[in-house]
């Protein structure tokens, strides 16, 4: 049914069809001895490759090759820091590419390029990476998509210059100079934006559209005096004079940032700072900017490396747990951005606001805890700088409030999301919305967030959102008929992205549904939903207090 959908759908459901697949697969594995390390893993997945490759009799079925691949996806996934990881993510493309000889299913060369992409981005120091930038351009070509496989190939040279895919990239490129895009305006670097604390700093570099980039790390250099720096090289790119002035920092981890020409069509944005753990940085649309977080430890060790558009992983130590003490309240939207309006005309911006600033009450008084809000009044936030607040005050929970809206009016009750990939339907039209993207750039995020989810917590987050959930639907069910409990679900909203501590999404009720509506006008029904968050937030508490800390 899986595969039908992504026939029916198209390239939007594409990750989610690749994450039902994994789970389906680790589901009848569960009562298997899981392998212990990626070496291992390999090794089985290998096994099963050769029994598939060797027998013309289990070729000839689907649910052999998805099973084979299942084995090859779940090395990456559980072992991403192993040797065979890369390994794993190439033989998930090529068995692709032949199972789509035999299906004709252009959906199985989408998920040979994912594969692909998910290679090259994350590990692109592998022997493999080059193998797998050339193996993109000949999927497009395949598909003939021309122009992007002309890209594609293009990239081969351009990333990995000494690889040994580079000869026979220009060859294809030869054949397909006809197709060469033609040249576009330079992309203008618009301006730089930065939340900061001595332990965590978020660059926002707003872009006129999308560009590629790569993000590179230069050591300390004790004898030249010169700090670690972290800087960032934007592909065919542009800055007017005015950005060109340093931006002062000095937060105690980050000195200043530095914009310049490099050249003549690369704009660099050069981070000083005095210690550095590890950072991440990631592109995001509607608008288009470059996201980098970066975490300070002083004492730090540095390696150098490149990253190419996506997260790069550096591990450090995290500080010890000292209780849960500080929660960021978020209520969405804000401004200029009414978030949805209900046939009434109720906005959403306005009810959760009212619902944050009753849930900080309530958090003070009953729990003793210190809140924060992302905003006090009717004032716009961006979604980056909402996830910054959180981080840049070291809060220890972070729960943004929303309401939810479907053009199906009988839509109703409440869900609460974590940070991952989109599971069902609904959940991918919601976080379009909220995200402010179409679903097609919804979909072009997904396999950033593969990195992403390593160092999310997600287990946390996911206890949080349950009780949070339950405690809702209990205190509403109990005073209000018909109230739907639509569970826990999981989507990639933009607001969490990059929270350093458990972080939930909670939509309260359907602003669209004309019986929600008018209950989301009444401040007791509101009541009863920040009591009922508290209490989730109460119980995670306490539970977490029971679970002993290594």
């Amino acid at each position: 049914a899986i595969w039908e959908a992504q026939l029916r759908y198209g390239r939007p459901l594409l990750a989610f069809a690749l994450v039902l697949l994994m789970s389906s697969w680790w589901a009848c594995r569960a009562t298997a001895s899981p392998p212990k390390d990626g070496e291992t893993a390999y090794k089985e997945a290998r096994a099963e490759y050769y029994a598939l490759r060797n027998s013309e009799a289990k070729r000839r079925y689907r649910s052999n090759w998805v099973r084979c691949i299942g084995r090859f996806e779940a090395v990456w996934r559980d072992f991403p820091e192993s040797q065979r990881a890369d390994d794993a993510l190439y033989m998930v493309g090529r068995l692709y590419e032949d199972l789509h000889r035999r299906s004709g299913r252009a959906s199985d060369l989408e998920f040979a390029i994912s594969a692909y992409q998910r290679l090259t981005a994350l590990y692109p120091s592998s022997r493999l990476a080059d193998d797998g930038q050339f193996r993109i351009g000949m999927v497009y070509l395949k598909l003939r998509k021309y122009e992007e496989a002309y890209i594609s190939l293009s990239k081969v040279e351009r990333r990995f210059p000494n690889g040994d895919m580079t000869k026979a990239a220009r060859k294809q490129l030869v054949r397909l100079r006809p197709y060469r895009p033609k040249k576009r305006p330079l992309v203008q670097v618009k301006g730089i934006r930065h939340w900061s604390s001595p332990e965590y700093t978020r660059v926002v570099i707003d872009l006129e559209r999308d560009a590629e980039f790569e993000v590179h790390l230069l050591k300390e250099d004790r004898k030249r005096g010169e700090p670690p720096r972290l800087y960032v090289d934007i592909q065919s790119s542009w800055i007017s004079a005015d950005l060109s002035r340093p931006i002062p920092i000095r937060d105690g981890l980050l000195t200043m940032a530095r914009v310049a020409q490099h050249t003549r069509d690369v704009v660099r944005v050069v981070l000083d700072m005095e210690s550095l753990a590890s950072y991440k940085a990631f592109p995001l649309k509607v608008p288009s900017r470059i996201i980098v977080d970066v975490h300070g430890d002083r004492g730090s060790s540095l390696s150098p490396g490149a990253d190419h558009g996506v997260v790069k992983r550096r591990s450090f130590s995290p500080q010890p747990d000292l209780g849960i003490r500080r929660v960021v309240i978020d209520p969405g939207h804000g401004g200029k951005d009414p978030g949805a309006i209900g046939p009434g005309g109720l906005q959403e911006k306005d009810v959760v606001l009212k619902i944050a600033k009753k849930l900080e009450k309530r958090l003070r008084r009953e729990l003793g805890l210190e809140t924060i809000l992302t905003r006090n009044g009717d004032t716009f936030v961006s979604l980056d700088e909402r996830t910054a607040i959180a981080n840049t005050h070291n809060a220890d929970l972070f729960v943004s409030i929303h309401a939810n809206a479907n053009r199906r009016q009988s839509a109703r009750g409440i869900e609460t999301y974590v940070l991952n990939f989109a599971t069902d339907e609904e959940s991918i039209e919601l976080a379009a919305r909220e995200n402010a993207v179409s679903r097609k750039k919804l979909s072009d995020l997904q396999y950033i967030l593969y990195d992403l989810m390593r160092t999310a917590k997600i287990g946390e987050s996911r206890t949080l959102a349950e009780y949070t959930q339950e405690s809702i639907c209990r205190h509403l069910s109990g005073k209000y008929h018909g109230i739907r409990n639509l569970g826990v679900k999981e989507a990639p909203f933009y607001v969490l992205i990059g929270a350093n501590m458990p972080c939930i999404l909670v939509e309260v009720s359907f602003i669209s549904n004309r019986q929600e509506e008018r209950r989301l006008g009444n401040d007791r029904y509101l009541d009863e939903i920040a009591k009922g968050i508290e209490e989730g937030i109460a119980r995670y508490i306490a539970e977490s207090k029971r679970i002993p800390t290594t």
